[in-house]
């Protein structure tokens, strides 16, 4: 379900000063709500206080505009507004009451397009290895889990840096896929928060050291694609930092590559991922899954993941049992895990968790 809920033929702005028009121009309004419910457990006597239940909620506010260039190029920009969980001021990476950077920093981008060709600047928009939709298809999020204060281990976003700020070319091969490349001056590794990576402001009230991070310039290749196959979905990603800042003794990198299968009423899902951190920790991780069209609006799906680490005593297993059932405007989907040697580490014990989301779109 997806509603426009703004639309104009005409964008005004300080280009008009200048006495350029934008024409051809459309602006959409959409949105996203999520509401989960959560309970968790675990085995260690001294942690029986961590057994957690409760909400949680993801919304976004998704405004974006497209047309034409003067120049006969066509363009797309646009930015989101996201409110997760209990934002407030004091979760903000710069404090003092701003929420602007920690709302605002979700799929940020200009995008100019000649053909299959497509310059993007901006963060969180180009195509990216931090999905789980591949081997957790009729569930919810990620396949990993935590317990009394640790939390799982499994790769995530493969030290992505799509997160952060940087330009990007994607390259799209008709019946093949997308190629994509993003360089990135002062990344923030592995996650979607981009506080840090980009100044205050375009530049007029900024000091070096919202521009000098701890980490250095760094590269993501990727891809995404079916190579014309019905039914296929193939992803690899590679990312290397370049440029070394912070005190660390080794280059940070990762690469994901996997994909799944759709057979009809059953897809099979694989995943194989691994990071290497500035402190030389390297985590590895491998699952799969395999999902069940029960009916047209039913789907059953079980993943078994394993990952390990660096001075890591055990190897951390993951088990998933997922639903996800269609109700139109409203979809539904849980998923129950069941984690071992949580952490690469026998003594934090093992976790056991249920989360149940509702999800709808406008």
């Amino acid at each position: 379900m997806k509603n426009n809920l703004l639309k104009t033929s005409a964008l005004v702005g300080s280009l008009f000063i200048l006495g350029t028009s934008v024409s051809n121009a459309q602006t959409t309004i959409t949105g996203n709500l999520d509401i989960s419910y959560r309970v968790l457990k675990n085995d260690l006597a001294s942690k029986k206080q961590d057994n957690f239940q409760g909400f949680g909620k993801e919304s976004q506010i998704n405004i974006q505009n497209k047309g034409k260039l003067s120049n006969g190029m066509d363009y797309a920009a646009g930015f989101s507004l996201e409110f997760d969980g209990n934002d407030t001021a004091s979760t903000t990476a710069g404090g003092g009451g701003d929420l602007s950077g920690a709302l605002s920093g979700e799929n940020v981008y200009i995008d100019l397009i000649s053909g299959n060709t497509t310059f993007t600047f901006g963060a969180d928009h180009i195509q990216n290895p931090d999905t789980h939709a591949h081997i957790n298809p009729a569930g919810v999020g990620y396949i990993t889990s935590y317990t009394a204060g640790t939390a799982g281990i499994y790769p995530t976003a493969a030290n992505s840096v799509y997160g952060s700020y940087g330009l990007g070319v994607v390259q799209k091969v008709p019946n093949v896929g997308s190629l994509s490349f993003n360089w990135v001056p002062n990344p923030k590794f592995g996650t979607s928060n981009i506080a840090g990576s980009v100044g205050p402001d375009i530049g007029n009230a900024a000091t070096v050291s919202h521009y000098d991070g701890v980490e250095g310039v760094t590269y993501e290749v990727g891809f995404v694609g079916d190579f014309g196959v019905k039914g296929l979905s193939v992803m690899a990603f590679k990312v290397q930092e370049q440029d070394q800042q912070d005190a660390g003794t080794k280059k940070v990198s990762g690469y994901r590559y996997g994909g799944s299968y759709n057979f009809g009423d059953i897809i099979v899902g694989l995943d194989r991922t691994q990071t290497t951190g500035s402190t030389n920790v390297v985590v590895n991780g491998k699952a799969a899954s395999l999902t069940f069209a029960a009916t047209k609006d039913l789907s059953l799906g079980a993943t078994y993941g394993k990952a390990d680490k660096t001075a890591g005593t055990a190897d951390e297993k993951i088990k998933l049992i997922s639903l996800g059932y269609n109700l139109g405007p409203v979809v539904l989907n849980a998923t129950v895990r069941d984690v071992d040697n949580i952490g690469g580490v026998t003594t934090n014990g093992d976790s056991r968790d249920a989360i149940v989301k509702l999800s709808t779109k406008f």
